[in-house]
C-alpha cells in the first residue's frame, strides 16, 4: 500500500469527465491524490516535459490526436511512468492492444467508478515501483546525447563544426546520429552537406501526434554513410516558429538516436527556448575582438540559464598561430577553460566546399575535429587505427 501523495496527470478533453475524476479522487486515510489536468495532447506533453507524474490517465480521443498515435506519443514523454488508458466501450480491443504495447492498464470510461479508478492508480504505481526496483541500471551507452552547437557571433564557423562533428561521431561510434539544423533563417547545413530534401524540421514540429519512427523516416534526409540530416527551412525571418512544436519534436526524435548534433545558430529568444532539450552546448568562437566581446556576453547569458561547468564547452576556431594563444591565456580571456582549439583552415574548407566535400582526411583541421569527437564520445585520446571507411569515402557514396 502507498502511504503518501500520488500525483496523477489526466489528459482528457472533456471538462465534465475531468471534474468527475477530480471528485472520485478524494483523499483517504492512507493516500492523497493530486490531480493535474490537460485537455489536449499538446498541453499534456507540455506538462510531462516539466514534471513526470506518478501515473498518467490517458484518453485516446483528443482534439489534436486520436487512437494509438496518442498513446505512442505520450509513452515517449512518460519516461517509463505507468499509463492507464481511458477507453470507450467500442474501442476496448484497441485498449487491449495498447496494454500489450506498454500501457499499464485500461479502464472503460462508461463503467468506471471512483473505487475502480483509485485501485487502478494504486496498483499501477505499485507495479511500476516494483519494475523499477528490479530493472537493470541504465548505462551511458543506453542514453542519447544531445549536443547544441552555438556561434558566439556570425562567421565563426559554428555550422562547419556541427557538420564535421556529427559526421565524425557517427564514424567513430558507429551509432545512430542525427545532424539537425535549427538555425531556421540560415539553413547552411543543407548547403555544406549538399543535401536535397523536400522536408524540414518544421514538418516534424507540425506532425507531433504521429511522429513515430515511420513518420520520421519519411521526412528525414539521408546523408553520407548513414548519417541522418534534418534541414532548416532557411526562412529568413518569415515569422515566429512553433517553439512548442519544435521542443516536442526534439523530445520525440531523441528516442531514435544515440547522438543528436544540433546547429542552434546564435543565442536568441528562439534558441533559448530549445536549450531545455540540450545536454551540452559547444560555443564556437574566434580570437577576433568582436568575437571576444560577443563570447563573453554569451557565456554569461548561458551561465545564467544553468549551462555551466561541463555543460558549456568553448571551442576556439580559426586559430592562426596556436603558439600565440596558450590554454591559460585563452581561459583568462574568455573566463572558462578552452575545450578544443581548431586551426585556421579557411582556404582548405573553401576548396572542399566547392567540391561538395568536408575537409580533407589528412588535414590538421580534420585531425583536431577527430580529437574533439573522441573527447565528446569518451573514447581514449591516444591515436587509434583509422576507420575502414573515411569521411571522403563515405561522401563519395552519394555520387
Amino acid at each position: 500500500m502507498i502511504n503518501k501523495t500520488l500525483e496523477v496527470l489526466l489528459i482528457e478533453d472533456s471538462p465534465a469527465y475531468a471534474e468527475l475524476v477530480h471528485k472520485w479522487l478524494t483523499p483517504t486515510a492512507d493516500i492523497a491524490f493530486v490531480l493535474h489536468w490537460a485537455d489536449s495532447l499538446h498541453q499534456g506533453l507540455e506538462s510531462l516535459s516539466q514534471k513526470a507524474p506518478d501515473v498518467i490517465l490517458l484518453d485516446l480521443g483528443l482534439p489534436d490526436s486520436d487512437g494509438s498515435e496518442t498513446f505512442q506519443t505520450v509513452k515517449i514523454y512518460a519516461q517509463k511512468k505507468p499509463i492507464i488508458v481511458l477507453s470507450s466501450a467500442d474501442s476496448e480491443s484497441l485498449a487491449l492492444q495498447l496494454v500489450q504495447e506498454g500501457a499499464q492498464d485500461y479502464l472503460i470510461k462508461s463503467n468506471c467508478t471512483g473505487e475502480l479508478l483509485s485501485k487502478a492508480l494504486r496498483y499501477a504505481a505499485v507495479r511500476q515501483s516494483t519494475q523499477t526496483d528490479n530493472a537493470p541500471e541504465e548505462t551511458l551507452s543506453d542514453q542519447t546525447k544531445v549536443i547544441g552547437i552555438m556561434g558566439a557571433k556570425g562567421g565563426v564557423g559554428a555550422t562547419t563544426v556541427a557538420c564535421h562533428l556529427a559526421t565524425e561521431l557517427h564514424l567513430l561510434t558507429n551509432q545512430k546520429t542525427l545532424l539537425a539544423d535549427l538555425d531556421l533563417d540560415a539553413g547552411q547545413v543543407r548547403f555544406l552537406m549538399k543535401v536535397e530534401s523536400a522536408h524540414t524540421i518544421l514538418d516534424a514540429a507540425s506532425n507531433i501526434a504521429r511522429l513515430d519512427r515511420s513518420c520520421w523516416g519519411s521526412i528525414v534526409a539521408r546523408g553520407p554513410g548513414g548519417l541522418d540530416i534534418m534541414c532548416s527551412p532557411g526562412s529568413l525571418g518569415e515569422g515566429d516558429p512553433d517553439r512548442d512544436g519544435l521542443r516536442h519534436a526534439l523530445t520525440l526524435i531523441r528516442a531514435f538516436y544515440n547522438w543528436l548534433v544540433i546547429d542552434l545558430g546564435r543565442l536568441s529568444n528562439f534558441s533559448r527556448s530549445l536549450l531545455g532539450r540540450v545536454d551540452d552546448v559547444l560555443l564556437v568562437t574566434t580570437t577576433s575582438l568582436p568575437a571576444l566581446f560577443e563570447t563573453r556576453r554569451t557565456i554569461e547569458a548561458l551561465r545564467n540559464m544553468g549551462f555551466a561547468g561541463d555543460r558549456l564547452r568553448l571551442i576556439v576556431n580559426q586559430l592562426g598561430n596556436p603558439e600565440e594563444f596558450r590554454g591559460r591565456d585563452l581561459q583568462q580571456i574568455y573566463g572558462i577553460p578552452v575545450f578544443a582549439k581548431l586551426p585556421e583552415a579557411g582556404q582548405e574548407l573553401h576548396n572542399a566546399c566547392a567540391k561538395g566535400k568536408l575537409s580533407a582526411e589528412d588535414s590538421d583541421y580534420r585531425a583536431q575535429i577527430i580529437n574533439l569527437s573522441r573527447k565528446i564520445a569518451g573514447l581514449p585520446e591516444e591515436k587509434q587505427e583509422k576507420p575502414k571507411k573515411t569521411v571522403m569515402q563515405l561522401l563519395s557514396l552519394r555520387s
